[in-house]
């Protein structure tokens, strides 16, 4: 029982950690080319939030 409380906790602190840290990031500007926009550029992004901004604007641009 008190494992279960323990790893709730370090699980509930990882999760906050990890929400503030992503809350006070500012996303970076990736270039937009043929060579940015392939599926291994894309993937390659680290950030989710950066990584569907730059697949949204690559979509865009294939209009």
């Amino acid at each position: 029982m008190k494992l279960n409380a323990v790893l709730l906790s370090v699980a509930a602190v990882a999760l906050v950690f990890t929400g503030y840290k992503e809350m006070n990031r500012k996303p970076q500007v990736h270039a937009v080319n043929d060579d940015a926009c392939t599926q291994q550029a894309i993937k390659g992004i680290d950030n989710i939030t950066e990584r569907a901004i730059h697949s949204s604007k690559c979509a865009q641009r294939g209009k």
